[in-house]
């Protein structure tokens, strides 16, 4: 073999191991794209590397505490014998017994068995309109409705937090007013063009059941003769302000 020919090959062979090293070099290379991005990018691949999670991080939210009821102006009920005060405004009427209104009786709490009595403590009724459950064509909307709260105890303590009788789905959750707890049972109603609904809340305390009650019941009745009297949302304001009277509960012992 000649000179030159030597040379030319090893020419050859040295871009020969140059080309393999730049090779090796580049396999063994670390990519500075993040996995997740390059599986992205080619979507349809059948790789079977590891993908990265990708987390989503939210900022936690900032939930303000539900305002306490604006008390200002409210009268105050004491009672001596259950040891216990609640708050009402000016315009309810306060009653030391629970009367009648087309669909809720006078007992001492709504849906009570037989087995469980108790003692009507006292009625406040925030609105009540009663033009009879039959429209004349004189009327005007609702033929019929009140909002009330009711405070009633019973010695019954076993009964005080069995679900009321037909409601077999009944929505029971726990509350906190000042520091008591209490048992929230929720009932509703409707038919025949009335309703009636109601939060009903049940605590023991000294071996006795107290129940404070939140209630509206009216009639849905309408018709082309009856004008508009009162408003939905104004009636839902007057039962609303029921849940701020009950807020007012504490015992005094």
């Amino acid at each position: 073999m000649d000179q030159t020919t030597r040379n030319i090959s090893i020419s050859l062979l040295l871009i020969m191991v140059i080309g393999i090293g730049f090779l090796y070099i580049g396999k063994n290379s670390t990519s500075t794209t993040p996995q997740a991005e390059i599986i992205a990018a080619a979507p349809g691949s059948t790789s079977s590397a590891p993908v990265a999670p990708v987390t989503s991080v939210t900022p936690p939210k900032n939930t303000p505490p539900k305002a306490a009821p604006n008390t200002s102006g409210f009268h105050s009920y004491a009672n001596a014998e259950y040891n216990f005060t609640i708050q009402y405004p000016k315009e309810v009427q306060v009653r030391n017994s629970f009367t009648t209104f087309h669909q809720i009786g006078n007992n001492w709490r709504l849906f009570a068995g037989q087995a469980n009595q108790g003692k009507p403590v006292v009625e406040l009724t925030i609105f009540s309109i009663d033009q009879g459950s039959y429209s004349t064509g004189k009327q005007k909307y609702p033929l019929f409705f009140t909002a009330t709260v009711r405070v009633g105890v019973s010695p019954h303590i076993k009964e005080c937090y069995t679900p009321d009788a037909g409601y077999t789905n009944q929505k029971i959750t726990n509350v906190t007013i000042n520091g008591i707890q209490f048992k929230r049972f929720s009932t509703s109603d409707a038919g025949m063009m009335q309703y009636t609904q109601a939060e009903s809340y049940r605590t023991i305390h000294n071996n006795m059941c107290y129940v404070l009650e939140q209630i509206k019941t009216g009639s849905s009745y309408r018709d082309e003769k009856m004008a508009q009297g009162i408003s939905e949302v104004t009636l839902t304001d007057y039962y609303n302000k029921g849940a701020d009277i009950i807020k007012t509960f504490k015992f005094t012992k």
